[in-house]
Formats: structure tokens, sequence, C-alpha cells
């Protein structure tokens, strides 16, 4: 019985079980099984060899139905775009994007490489008014938030071309696909940071000098472009300047000063002591030594080429400061998103107050001039007062037409002004000296970008210099009037075009006319004198550089034409860089060059324009104003390794066609005219060591500079600013917000003439004069100076930032002669004694800055 009920119970069981394993097979098929998108796109890139690129946080929460297995690619495309609010958009044969539908707002675009299709990740991703960054992911993939306001982005991966174009182009239904292309990427041995932030040497053999996040020179408070360069070996200051520069042992003169391609014929406020180009809108600096490529011309002994910021700002930026000297201010404003304009702004502060640096450089500037003698005289019954005062103001209008044109309108104007009065208290009459010296220059330029391997750019300018003074003497009615008037006009048309990864080509056709006057009248003995001459100039050149072998060859070559209409000159200047990497980070460069320039300076009487502008500009007329001629040649041995830099140069130039008045001569040849040239032969040895945030370098020049004057006894002799030795040492150490540098200088004394011992006075034409020795046989005592300088930074918010630097000029309060000269004087007796005069350099003198950037 307990059988039979076992086998019956066994029977219904069975049955219950069959029974409900029915019904989950029948729920089992009416309940959908859905399954994570990651896992199907994996199944789908599994069985189509395809690959799906997309941002992971647009399909985290994605469930689907596993397509057919007998569906296609393009059905399981279909599939996938009806069933998600997701976009499937096939790019190639392999690559598909996977985007929002929805987000009419994302901003996104995928990254691939141009030959294989392949996403590139890490591809940095930025805006042009730097107010955000990103890097692609693993897909190849970016977005922008719709937050973000930009008008352009800009995205660069190593070994490629950067890619910009408006951020508008990213806001579409689907990621934008970005093509990037790959390039023969520049070695780090041919561009690389020396010294510190913002100072590169390039493979052309020129520096390079950026202004954006720039470290710190000693004894700089701003980022005075002219006083930075030179920290450069080879460039250097003789009587410790920003604008009278000696590259290589030439006269000030002798450089081509460009900003944004026009020539300058100022540079410089307080009368030299200070840059006149405001470094918040001087974006980078070039300087040529040697080596100069065809398109420049002028400047026998070298080329500073200034370029202000040139691109669009999406938001207005700007700051404003001072320190104990001047205050500036500059801005840039966006109109539109194509349009844009900048303006800067600076002024001497003496008139509100004259700070102690201020007395420091008005000493040093007007020292033996006709403003310190006349302060000198033995006449209490005469009163004194200086208005001085300088100002540079500078916009730029900034249109980009479309991506492939570009219009940019410059303008900017300088001035420095001297009113000097004396008073003769006793019949309280008054007489004033003036001196006023100006610059303005404009341009238009337009750039078309015809494609990536094709540009021309069309560019018109035109510059106008005056120099004016008025010398009233107090005690006579003398008035002497001297004027030096520039005026320049030009065209220049250029055209790059690149053949291939390793043949570019850059030529063109300048055309200028340039005009200079110059005004001498004296009342009493009347006396006027007034000469004008204009020369035109037409140019064609051609540069060809040719990067073979992944740029471990790169050589530049180009040919200048030059003809000179009223002349009637052709010259031919050839031009030669080759820069050649041995691996391991050697390398060697060999730079040549042939140059001319038609436009001077001389002195007539070193009293000219109250003695502080005394050099006036002057046109070659092929008669006693010849065209100077130079032949340059160089050779240099570079290492950079391991943060190491090491480089030597060996030099040789030869400069012919120079004048005695062009040479600013203070002895026996003061007042005698003729030409010739002089040499100079010498090398330059560089080190520099970088450990994490320190940089130190140290430099040494020597060198040989003569004279060969054939009229002249005797015919060679030492230049005027022959330095022989010439030694830098410094270190620079940013810590956080914190920047401070510390540098010296040391360099032998130039050479100057002393009178004959025991007959220092002789008679000629029954005229007193100095009977002078041997031309530059003696030595100024070695010059030595230590510079500080610091820099912190406060930031208040993300857009607003102050900037506080201190610095120090002559630490140690050395007490340095720049020059030496002598001047016939009477002695207590009324007899004539023979005095030696020296210019000394600035002493001890701190200065302060402050700055709101935003």
């Amino acid at each position: 019985m307990l059988l039979y009920m076992l086998k019956k119970t066994n029977k219904y069981l069975l049955f219950l079980l069959l029974f409900i394993f029915a019904c989950f097979q029948i729920y089992g098929q009416t309940i959908v099984e859905k399954k994570p998108l990651s896992i199907l796109l994996t199944t789908a890139e599994e069985k189509f060899e395809v690959r799906f690129t997309y941002a992971t946080k647009n399909i985290e929460n994605v469930f689907l139905e596993a397509p057919s297995k007998a569906f296609l690619l393009a059905e399981t495309l279909t599939y996938f775009n009806k069933n998600t609010q997701l976009l499937f958009t096939k790019v190639d044969n392999r690559f598909i994007t996977i985007t929002l539908k929805s987000n009419t707002n994302e901003r996104c675009g995928i990254v691939n490489n141009s030959v294989n299709g392949a996403p590139l990740e890490g591809a940095t991703i930025i805006t042009s008014n730097n107010n955000f960054s990103t890097i692609t992911n693993k897909e190849g993939w970016f977005v922008i938030p719709p937050t973000i306001k930009a008008n352009t982005v800009i995205i660069s991966y190593v070994g490629f071309e950067e890619i910009q174009l408006p951020v508008s182009k990213l806001e579409t239904e689907t990621c934008l696909n970005l093509q990037m292309r790959p390039v023969i990427a520049k070695l780090d041995q041919v561009v690389l940071n020396y010294f510190t932030t913002g100072i590169e040497k390039q493979y052309k053999g020129s520096t390079t000098v950026t202004t954006k996040n720039f470290g710190l020179v000693p004894g700089q408070i701003d980022n005075d472009v002219l006083q930075i360069i030179q920290v450069i070996p080879g460039v250097e200051s003789v009587d410790e300047t920003a604008t009278n520069i000696n590259i290589r042992g030439g006269t000030h003169n002798e450089n081509l000063i460009l900003w944004d391609d026009i020539k300058m014929y100022q540079n410089g406020h307080f009368f030299g002591l200070i840059s006149a180009f405001n470094p918040d809108l001087t974006q980078n600096v070039t300087v040529y030594k040697n080596g100069t490529p065809a398109r420049f011309g002028e400047g026998v002994s070298g080329v500073i080429d200034m370029k202000s910021k040139n691109t669009l700002t999406d938001r207005i930026t700007g700051g404003a400061g001072f320190n104990l000297i001047n205050a500036n201010a500059f801005v840039s404003i966006p109109i539109t998103k194509n349009l844009g304009f900048q303006v800067s702004g600076r002024t001497s502060i003496n008139q509100l107050f004259e700070s102690s640096v201020y007395s420091s450089y008005f000493d040093r500037v007007f020292q033996d001039t006709e403003i310190t003698n006349t302060l000198s005289r033995d006449s209490p019954s005469i009163s004194t007062d200086e208005d001085f005062g300088f100002f540079d103001f500078s916009t730029k209008l900034l249109w980009d037409i479309s991506e492939k044109d570009k219009l940019r309108f410059n303008f900017l104007m300088m001035k420095n002004k001297l009113d000097f009065t004396e008073t003769i208290s006793e019949t309280n009459t008054s007489k004033t000296s003036t001196l006023d010296q100006k610059n303005n220059v404009g341009s238009i330029s337009w750039t078309k970008k015809w494609s990536n391997k094709y540009k021309t750019t069309a560019f018109i300018y035109g510059t106008s210099y005056r120099l004016n003074s008025t010398n009233k003497d107090i005690l006579t009615t003398q008035v002497i009037k001297q004027e030096n008037e520039v005026l320049e006009t030009g065209i220049k048309l250029d055209a790059s075009i690149k053949f291939s990864n390793q043949i570019a080509v850059q030529t063109g056709y300048h055309f200028s006319e340039t005009g200079i006057a110059n005004t001498q009248d004296v009342n009493l003995p009347r006396f006027r004198l007034y000469e004008k001459k204009v020369l035109q100039s037409h140019v064609v050149f051609g540069n060809l550089e040719y990067t073979p072998n992944e740029n471990n060859t790169i050589v530049n070559a180009g040919v200048r034409v030059n003809y000179f209409t009223k002349l009637n000159v052709f010259l031919v200047e050839p031009r030669l860089s080759i820069h050649q990497n041995f691996g391991n980070g050697f390398a060697v460069e060999v730079l040549g060059e042939f140059k001319n320039q038609t436009t001077t300076q001389r002195i007539d009487f070193q009293s000219d324009f109250l003695g502080v502008e005394k050099s006036r500009w002057v046109l070659a007329n092929g008669d006693d104003v010849p065209i100077i001629k130079s032949k340059q040649a160089s050779i240099g041995f570079l290492y950079n390794q391991h943060n190491w830099f090491i480089n030597l140069d060996g030099f040789y130039k030869y400069v012919d066609g120079i004048t005695t008045a062009n040479q600013g001569f203070q002895n026996q040849f003061q007042f005698v005219k003729t030409t010739g040239n002089y040499t100079v032969k010498g090398a330059e040895f560089t080190i520099n060591k970088k450990i994490n945030s320190f940089s130190a370098w140290l430099s040494y020049i020597y060198s040989t500079n003569d004279y060969e004057f054939k009229e002249l006894i005797p015919s060679e002799f030492p230049n005027n600013i022959d330095i022989r030795h010439s030694f830098s040492l410094a270190g620079t150490y940013n810590y956080k917000k914190i920047k401070a540098s510390l540098g010296l200088n040391w360099r032998t004394g130039k050479p100057y003439t002393i009178p004959i011992k025991d007959n220092e006075i002789i008679e000629v034409n029954i005229e007193e004069s100095i009977n002078y020795d041997l031309p530059n046989a003696e030595r100024l005592s070695n010059y030595f100076r230590v510079n500080i300088s610091a820099e912190y930074r406060l930031k208040f918010s993300e857009r607003v930032e102050a900037k506080f630097n201190v610095a120090v000029l002559n630490l140690l309060n050395t007490k340095n002669i720049l020059n030496t000269r002598y001047a016939i004087t009477p002695d207590k007796n009324g007899n004539s004694q023979v005095s030696r005069v020296n210019e000394i350099s600035l002493g001890f003198t701190p200065n302060f800055s402050f700055q709101v950037l935003f």
C-alpha cells in the first residue's frame, strides 16, 4: 500500500515539475533579455572586424536586446540607431563613431591618424584664449563643454601637423572627424630652451625670446626685450643702455631693428636707458648675429626682429601697473568672433614724483651734456629747471576675414621731450632750450593662406622719425636749431611655398623709398645748412630650406638682389645656414652672409642736440657716405643632452664703408672725414645646466676688433668698442609663485686715447688743441656689475592676478667708467689745461614694479 502511494505521488510530482518547466519556457519566451551596449559593441567589433569610438559616459546606462545574428554590419548599425538615443556614424571601413543624438550643444570631435585611420590618444585640445584644455581618450574622442566660451580650438599632437578650426564647426549632430597629418618633427637638438624659460636657440643660428611665461633676467623688473637680448653671447651694450646694442663688435646703428616688420629709427626712452617697446604686447624677438635669412636687408652687424601679439582673444584681457620710472596699461578686446584690437600705453611719472631711480637715471643720461655742463657753471645768479618726460602708444586691429585671410592694421608712436630753462635772478630773464624726439609708424598687412603649402603676404608701411632741438644761451643771444628727419615708405610682397616635408621656399619683392633731411640753423653768427637725400631700393630675394634625412641636416641657402636707383648700384647678397646633427646630442653649425646698408648715423659735434642725442641719421650718397658692406662667417659646435647645453662658436666679420663720423671719435680724428673698415675675429663659449627649477649659465667671449683707415696715421688701431674679454655668470630659480635670478658681468675696458704727457696742448691754426698720443692705445678699467631680480605672483581669481617685481642694478655699487674724453679748460689762474672727463655708469639702483593682469 505504501509502495503504491509513493508511485502515485512520483507521478504527480513529475507532472508538477513538467508543468513548472513549461511555464518558465513560456515566460522566458515573453521576457526580452537586454544586455549592456558595451558587450554588444564588443561582440560586433569581433564579428565585423570594426572599431567603435565613443565617450564611455554616453553608453554607460544603455541596455539593448542583442541584434539578430543574421544581421550584416549595415543592418546592425541601423538597429542600434533606431533603438537608442545614440547616433552611429561609419567613418571608414573600420572605424565607427558613437555620439548623442539629443545633445545639440555638445561640441565634440574625434582625432584620427590620416594615414591609417587609427585614433590618436593624448592629443592636446586647447582653446585660443587658453581658458580650456583637455586631451583625447584612447578612442581619439574629446568634448568641449557648452559653458566654455571660445572662438577657435587648437589641436596638436607630437609628430603631426597642428589643426586650428572655429569651435562652431564642432557644433554638429555628430562628432566631427578630424584627420591629423604626420610631419617630420624638429629634433630637440635644433630648437631648445636655454638660460631661462622663453629663450630658445633656433636651428637657423638665430635666438628667439618669447615674452609669454618668460623666466627672469638679473636686474630686470619688466620684460624689456632690448635688455633681455643682451643675455645672448655676442650681444652687449658697452654703455649699459637698452638701445646702444653692439653685436659682435658693431655699432648700434649697424643693427636692423624691426617692429612688426617696420624699420625703427628710434628705439628707446630716457634717451636709451629704457626700451620704447611695451613688453606686454611684444610677443617675441628674434636675433640674428649671422646667417640672416635673405628676406632681411640692411643691418650689417645684426637683425633684431620684434613681433607683437597677432591672434584674436575670446575675452577681454589686459593689465595695468607701474614702477618707479613709468606707468603702463594694455588691453586686448574682442569686438566680434573675427575682429578685435589691442591697445597699450606707457608714460613717465616724474611729473607726479621723482623717485631715487629717476634721479639716478637722469644723472646717468645727462652727464657730460649741455644740461649738466650748464648746471656746473660758476654763476650763482643763474637758476635752472628741467622738465623731462616720455610716452609711447600703440594699437593694433586684427581682422580674420576667413580661415585663410587675415588683415592687420598697426600703429605705434613714441616720444621723448626735454625742456631746460635757465633764469638770471637779477633780471628775471629766462630762456628755455628744448629737445623733442619722436617716431610714428603704421602698416597694413594681408596674409592669404591659399593652401597648407602656399601662403602670401602683402605689406604696406610708413615710418616718420623727427629729432629737433633748440639751444638758447642765457648769457648771449645765440640760438642754435638742429633737426634730423627720416621719412620712409615701402611695400613688401612675400610668398612661402612648401613643396614637401624636405623642401620649402620663401621668395618676394620689396620696395622702399627713404628720405633723410638734416638742418642746422645758427642766428649768431648767421649760418644755415639744409641737406636732404632720397633713395629708392628694389629688392628681389629667394630662400631655400632643405631638410633631408629627418632633419639631421638642415640647410638654408638664399640670395638677396638689391638695386638702388639713384646710385645705379646692384648688390648681390648670398646667405647660408647649415645645421648638421651627429646624434647623442652633438651638432655643428656653419653660417655665412654678405650684407649692406644705406642708412647710418654720424656725429658732427659732441654738443649736437644738447649733447644728449648727438647722433643723426644720414643716407648713403656713394661719395663721402658710402654704402656699408659686410662679410661674416662662423662655425659652431653644440651639445644638448641630459639638461646640459654647450656651445662654442668661432666667428669672423669684416665691415667696409664706415666713416670716422659714424664711429664717434673723441680724439685727434674727431673732425677728420674719411672712410675705412674694421675686422672682428673671436670666439664665444656658452655652458648651461638645468636641474629641476634651477638654471645656471656661464658665457665667455674673446675677440679682437681693429680699424683700418688708410688716410689716417697710424692707419690701423683698436676699435672704439674693442672689448677683448667678456664674461657673465648667472642663475635663475623658480619655486611655485616665486622667481629669482642673480647674475654678474665682467669685461675688459674699452680703448681710449690720452694726450702726450708734458706736451698736452699745441696750437693748430692759432687755436689751442689737444696733442693726442697713439689712438686707442690705453684701456679703461675693467667693468664689473652684479644684478639681482625677484618676482612674486598672487592670484585673486581664475582671471585676475597681481605681479610684484623687485630688482637691483649694480648691487655692489661698483663705480664703472664707461667712457673717457679730454677737454681744454681754464685753471684757477685762467691758464689752459687739459682735463679728463669720465662718464660713470649707474650706481646702486633698486627698482620696484606692481602690475595687475586680467
